[in-house]
């Protein structure tokens, strides 16, 4: 029944027919469920079944499990950040610390019904939009320019929601993939001829043009307001500078560079003791500021009054001489960079944490990543560059603050020195490493090209986090810059294959 159909409205989409200017939206209709009728008419044959249709499938299976995730963690923060029930929030934190608490959690008293409803009503509405009106402009040109819809925007549509943020409005993702589709993709020539990435260039736009709706507290539930209210009214029960925010990791990652190492170590006293790195400098100033303030403190045992004057006191009175402007980044960095309590590295890999929709799961991406390099489909040649890249400029800023300054670094700033693998924990960038670098279009080819391709990726996305304090993610601007780069690195390339006798003429 469906063959026939689809073969009347393939003959009536034949020149001088009804239907004929809508001929590459029949086709793309007749090949989005059977093979395409095609035939070579000369030598050589190959017969393989890996057209771009089934090239594009690969990548879909290979996103399911962000997909899920993201739906999953999207209604379980949604769950936990709007319910104004600050006994629920102690019990998600508490239920945080262990799968099986965590799964408890999920599933009692059926919140897990609960939890998928908040996931796909927040998500799937942005997947239509995306494909709605990406689909509405790839229909358009290929009409207009009378060929054939390709399959390109299939990954693309995907992609693209995966990487915004929940509480994005629905008209602002119809404005980004407009303006993705038709700058980056239709302009160039449409699929094959775009230069940069479409579901990054999407993205760009509506961070450049809509800051405010891009960053900030737009990562959990899909109205922010209503959570805004919530965390006013839980937080009514905690200390401030214990209070919940919608901050990322990533955000927390961000702070001033005025907080310094000392800083850090000073408040992590209380967490993991004297086994801290500037403990001796600690010590001297600690002691300085008790027999000073006449507290009669201990080390590691401060109330958090205590800990706070310490810490924002004046180095003269032997304090450590952060402003009270800082002291709750402060707080918070700490806690991510000795993983306490909702901020370990079990969450940050599992996906139980704030951020867009499909970037949260570092091991979802890895699954993503064994299928695409299993298939032959994902260049894991750029996969490993890009981490490599990351970890050793991540590494490089981690030693440096710890050899130079005064104090063996005691004093610089504490951005610095995060711990390299945790980079690869934070952000997007697993997520990039897999889904967007590796776009066969817009990357280079050459093997030696590809390595350099990803290296400078994984570079520059650490040099933008650690340098740039506006913009905290650096992996959508890496990728983009590597985009614009690639030619020449590819060029390059192959300059060097030729002259190293291999190439024939």
């Amino acid at each position: 029944m469906l063959r026939k159909f689809l073969n009347l409205t393939v003959s009536l989409s034949e020149k001088g027919k009804p239907l004929y200017r809508l001929r590459p939206l029949v086709n793309a209709i007749d090949t989005f469920f059977y093979e395409a009728p095609l035939n070579t008419r000369g030598a050589p044959h190959i017969r393989d079944s890996v057209d771009l249709k089934r090239w594009m499938t690969i990548v879909m299976i290979a996103l399911l499990p962000c997909i899920l995730v993201s739906i999953w963690n999207t209604g379980i923060q949604k769950l936990v950040y709007t319910s104004s029930n600050f006994s629920l929030m102690e019990e998600f934190l508490a239920a945080s610390q262990s799968f099986g608490a965590y799964k408890n959690f999920a599933f009692k008293e059926g919140r897990y019904l609960t939890i998928l409803y908040y996931g796909l009503t927040a998500f799937l509405p942005v997947v239509f939009v995306s494909y709605a009106v990406g689909g509405f402009w790839e229909v358009l040109f290929a009409c207009i320019r009378r060929h054939d819809v390709a399959e390109g925007f299939f990954v693309t549509g995907i992609l693209y929601p995966l990487i915004l943020p929940p509480t994005i409005p629905y008209w602002m993702v119809a404005v980004g993939v407009s303006a993705g589709v038709i700058i980056s993709k239709e302009l160039f020539g449409g699929t094959g001829m775009n230069i940069l990435n479409p579901a990054l260039v999407c993205r760009a736009f509506l961070y450049f043009g809509f800051p405010s709706k891009m960053s900030g507290d737009v990562w959990v539930g899909t109205n922010p307001t209503l959570v805004r209210e919530s965390l006013a009214t839980m937080n009514q029960n905690v200390n401030g500078i214990d209070g919940y925010t919608q901050a990322t990791m990533l955000a927390k990652y961000n702070i001033h560079e005025e907080v310094r190492r000392i800083h850090i170590d000073a408040i992590a006293t209380n967490t993991v003791g004297r086994d801290v790195e500037t403990i001796d400098v600690i010590e001297r100033q600690f002691s300085h500021w008790n027999s000073l303030s006449g507290h009669e403190a201990t080390l590691g045992q401060l109330t958090p009054e205590q800990m706070q004057s310490f810490i924002t006191s004046p180095l003269t009175d032997g304090g450590l001489g952060l402003s009270p402007d800082s002291y709750s980044a402060a707080y918070d960095f700490c806690q991510l960079q000795h993983g306490v309590g909702h901020h370990s590295d079990a969450n940050l890999f599992f996906g139980n944490q704030l951020g867009s929709f499909g970037e949260t799961s570092v091991l979802a991406c890895l699954i993503g990543a064994i299928v695409l390099i299993y298939t032959g489909v994902g260049a894991w040649r750029r996969m490993v560059a890009i981490g490599l890249g990351a970890f050793i400029t991540a590494w490089l800023f981690q030693f440096l603050a710890h050899a130079i300054g005064i104090d063996s670094g005691a004093w610089n700033p504490a951005k610095y020195a995060l711990p390299a693998y945790k980079h690869l924990l934070l952000g997007g960038l697993a997520f990039g490493l897999v889904f967007m670098a590796t776009d066969p279009v817009t990357g280079p080819v050459m093997k030696s090209a590809a390595w350099v391709y990803g290296i400078f990726i994984g570079t520059v996305t650490i040099i933008i986090r650690a340098i740039n304090p506006a913009y905290p993610e650096g992996i959508m601007l890496a990728i983009l810059l590597g985009n614009v780069f690639a030619p020449l690195f590819e060029y390059y390339a192959v300059l060097r294959y030729r002259g190293s006798g291999r190439a024939t003429t």
